[in-house]
């Protein structure tokens, strides 16, 4: 006995499956938007800290601004799953460093 839902099980995967292609195919613009506000806030902070977490924070700033020039390279090569990849790094990154440069000393 043969199912009749068989070509409709097909088709729904068929469906999902270009749904899901369709996001690794579009370049991550939303995330290295928000990657680019995130380290321009971080640079934008005054340091507060002593010289150890300042260089801590120097760190992770420069660690982003890598990731985001990481994350340009790879949307120039066409592999967005790795620039949206690099580009979310780089927003955490930025973060961090901002984070170390609120802290008063300590």
């Amino acid at each position: 006995m043969k199912d009749k839902n068989i070509p409709s099980v097909k088709r729904l995967l068929l469906f999902l499956l270009l749904i899901l292609a369709s996001c690794a195919l579009k370049p991550p613009v939303q995330e290295m938007s928000d990657a680019r506000s995130a380290i321009k806030m971080a640079q934008a902070l005054p340091g507060q800290q002593s010289p150890g977490q300042q260089s801590k924070a120097d760190a992770y700033l420069k660690s982003a601004e890598t990731a985001l020039d990481e994350a340009a390279a790879a949307i120039d090569n066409e592999h967005y799953d790795r620039a949206r990849t690099k580009a979310l790094e780089a927003k955490r990154n930025a973060q961090q460093a901002a984070r170390i440069k609120q802290r008063k000393h300590q």
